[in-house]
């Protein structure tokens, strides 16, 4: 059959060859289509690292001077401080409440504000500034409140790297930081970094206390590398509301629209301490994708995926026409197979394999500029914040893995919607009684 098959092919070698043609482009357009499809999902598939369920995030506000129910009284800032604190005690003795905490604007992974930096394992490197020594990383600041105070790794649900548990807070932080497992592997080349010594731009050595596991900032976006690092008490000023927001888990069970309602029409109405007051209250994941709006990553992705899906309904429909009309075309050569006594069975198994001829080498040769493409342009990237040198622990990252899981993509849906374009009308073709096909012959 394997002869006659390449017999066949060279025999409508005028067709197939325009045929031929035309899988070679679409093998690369459609390759270069599925290629941030991949990279998108493959993103996405991530785990984001914490906990967002029952998360909310209170909003304070604070009276100003031309508001009614501004008090002049409250001048200094260890009034302020304690105005503030009262508030957050009214916020945790609520009784949907399970955790809450104190979270500046760059905490994780509600922060209003980004703010990134260099860590360097040695002084010299951080003393000359030298950029190719040091790693980028996103900063992370939270207060050490009360003995005892929930900790916002705590209730954000992000857990120690060595022991999968709840990441120990040392008892003594100053001069000490956290750091995120993709960190420590890049700054050390392992995970394990307790005890290990490194500085920040500002030439300050630090002390790594404890290793924590990986956290995604956007849906999209690969875990960035992170450290956190502490700070005594909430600094009091006048901006102190913009500075700090209010992080809260709500126990198991709870109704979480009940609890929002309730908390807009009853609690803030309620709970005004000094000139602070609680200005409203939003869940974590509804500000995360408020965040991807305004970063304008949301509009990328859903115009990303509306023109892959565009691509991929016209390559459909462009090659499963192609293959139907070949096939069609051929439905006296079907009638003379079937008048000699061939199956249907093996009318299609010849037709197929002479598609997935033409398709084989078509894509094989795509193959090759494609690799040369990908390999001196890249392949596509979600942009992030921040210099960020990829993960390889991702395959999407490494060359060899990412290339052959897009071809092997491209090859199986090409084969599919060839499949489609062949099998179907060769079918139709061979119930049609042999007389009846070759009456046009």
């Amino acid at each position: 059959m394997f002869k006659t098959i390449l017999h066949q092919i060279w025999n409508q070698r005028k067709m197939n060859g325009w045929i031929f043609l035309e899988l070679l482009v679409v093998s690369f357009f459609l390759w270069m289509v599925i290629d941030p499809i991949y990279v998108i999902t493959a993103n996405r598939s991530i785990p984001k690292g914490y906990n967002s369920h029952g998360l909310y995030v209170v909003n304070v506000g604070q009276w100003s001077a031309g508001d009614a129910a501004y008090r002049v009284e409250v001048a200094t800032d260890s009034l302020r401080q304690s105005d503030y604190l009262h508030l957050v005690y009214l916020l945790r003795n609520q009784p949907e409440v399970a955790q809450c905490c104190i979270a500046p604007a760059q905490s994780i992974p509600s922060g209003r504000s980004w703010s990134g930096g260099q860590l360097f394992t040695d002084t010299a490197s951080a003393a000359a500034n030298d950029r190719s020594e040091g790693h980028y990383v996103h900063v992370l600041q939270f207060p050490v409140l009360l003995e005892g105070e929930e900790q916002l790794l705590d209730l954000f649900g992000i857990t120690d790297a060595r022991t999968g548990g709840r990441v120990v807070i040392p008892d003594q932080p100053d001069g000490k930081i956290l750091l995120s497992r993709d960190a420590a592997r890049r700054l050390f080349g392992k995970s394990d970094a307790i005890g290990k010594k490194l500085c920040r731009g500002d030439k300050i050595e630090y002390e790594v206390a404890g290793v924590y596991n990986d956290y995604k900032y956007v849906s999209c976006w690969q875990p960035y590398p992170s450290f956190a690092e502490f700070k005594r008490g909430v600094k009091a000023s006048d901006w102190m509301q913009y500075s700090y927001q209010l992080i809260i888990r709500l126990k198991q069970g709870v109704d979480e629209q009940a609890f929002c309602r309730r908390f807009r029409e009853e609690v803030m109405p309620a709970c005004n301490v000094g000139n602070f007051y609680f200005s409203g209250i939003d869940s974590i994941d509804h500000l995360n994708q408020e965040r991807e709006r305004n970063l304008g990553i949301a509009n990328k992705m859903r115009l990303q995926t509306a023109l892959a899906g565009f691509a991929l309904l016209c390559i459909f429909l462009g090659m499963v026409g192609t293959f139907w009309i070949r096939t069609e075309a051929r439905r006296q050569e079907i009638g003379l197979m079937r008048s000699i006594g061939a199956s249907r069975r093996t009318i299609s198994k010849q037709f197929l394999i002479e598609s997935w001829l033409l398709l084989s080498v078509a894509f094989v040769l795509a193959l090759v500029v494609i690799f040369n493409y990908v390999w001196l342009e890249g392949f596509y990237v979600v942009e992030q914040h921040g210099t960020l040198v990829p993960d390889a622990a991702y395959p999407q990252n490494r060359f060899g893995a990412h290339f052959v899981t897009v071809s092997l993509l491209t090859y199986f849906m090409l084969w599919a919607i060839v499949w489609i374009g062949t099998y179907i009308p060769t079918r139709q073709a061979a119930r049609t009684l042999p007389a009846e096909a070759l009456r046009d012959e």
